[in-house]
């Protein structure tokens, strides 16, 4: 029995009841990620975790307040939670160039990235509320506290075995 070919007009691409949500579009996770890297990093350079635990503070106003008393030294850690479309959009930003992983296993923004998250800031009216929340934090959030907190797992998980 013979297959017939498959014509174009039998592909049908049909909307799909919900739209995604903003915070899931690579496109904002990706300028999200540069943002971070270019307002909170030290030298544009951001931990893995870094970069999960200030994602996962921009979702709310009470995370953002946690994150920032935490890293001026006046809260407890923070709950953190690891969402995968700051690994997806971390590939795509490679992949387009804005992001480059170091051998340290850190992400550092390129020239190119550099210059997407300055545009952003520029225009004055895109992501004002996630501009101002990083501008809270700015460089208080050191590696070393990201490290704290990272040990303090540890040591939880060493407990629960």
């Amino acid at each position: 029995m013979r297959e017939t070919p498959l014509e174009y007009t039998d592909i049908v691409f049909n909307a799909k009841p919900d739209a995604v949500p903003y915070n899931y579009r690579i496109s904002y996770k990706v300028t999200q990620l540069c943002l971070i890297m270019r307002i909170c990093g030290r030298g544009d350079v951001c931990s893995l975790i870094k970069l999960h635990m200030i994602s996962f503070a921009l979702i709310s106003q009470e995370n953002m307040r946690k994150l920032v008393e935490f890293a001026d030294g006046i809260g407890s850690a923070p709950i953190v939670r690891f969402d995968p479309s700051v690994n997806r959009a971390l590939t795509y930003a490679i992949g387009y160039g804005l992001i480059k992983r170091q051998q340290n296993a850190k992400y550092k923004l390129t020239d190119r990235g550099k210059q997407l998250a300055e545009q952003i800031k520029v225009v004055g009216d895109l992501m004002v509320i996630e501009i101002g929340d990083l501008n809270l934090l700015a460089k208080k959030l050191t590696e070393s506290k990201v490290e704290e907190i990272v040990d303090r797992w540890r040591i939880k998980d060493a407990e629960n075995q």
